[in-house]
């Protein structure tokens, strides 16, 4: 597919590097998201995909005083944003950007399938992203990393490939 050729930013958000000490289910989500990462750049070669705490990002912004706004720099450069809503940090991240139009638009929130069409607050942060769920056999069997990421990414290609006025 030539959209998988197109130059992309790829954020990838979620769960921390739990360390050494971190919890099995926190271990599992960090790796989680590494995986998710990983294939995606298996899939598109000619695009970056970042954490917002990888290096290449980090050095263009460490300078700014909160993290919060290191990461809405990184969002307003990247292309494609993928969260994997399982965590404090990612909660926050969903909160805060999800209210920013331009921002939001980027954004997938990949959530597990018991927290999709909820009603009250969470929809209401929820309603200018995208959101997809996810059940726990999809998680552990590589699904959401292999399926569901890809084609998010599929998307924003396409998107990109097709131009701003076709989209």
């Amino acid at each position: 597919m030539r959209a998988r050729l197109e130059t992309l930013v790829v954020l990838v958000w979620g769960h921390g590097d739990p360390g050494p000490g971190g919890s099995e289910t926190s271990k599992k989500y960090w790796n989680k998201r590494n995986q998710i990462r990983d294939e995606i750049q298996k899939q598109f070669p000619n695009s970056e995909v970042l954490f917002s705490e990888s290096s290449p990002l980090r050095r263009g912004t460490n300078d700014l005083n909160d993290l919060l706004d290191e990461e809405l720099v990184h969002a307003k450069i990247a292309d494609c944003i993928i969260i994997l809503d399982v965590s404090r940090g990612a909660h926050v991240e969903v909160d805060r950007f999800t209210s920013i139009p331009d921002i939001a638009r980027k954004m997938t929130v990949l959530i597990p399938e018991q927290f999709v069409g909820n009603t009250g607050l969470v929809s209401h942060v929820h309603k200018h992203a995208r959101v997809q769920g996810f059940s726990d056999i999809e998680l552990d069997s590589c699904t959401v990393a292999t399926l569901k990421s890809i084609s998010i990414v599929d998307t924003a290609a396409i998107n990109k490939l097709i131009g701003p006025n076709l989209s």
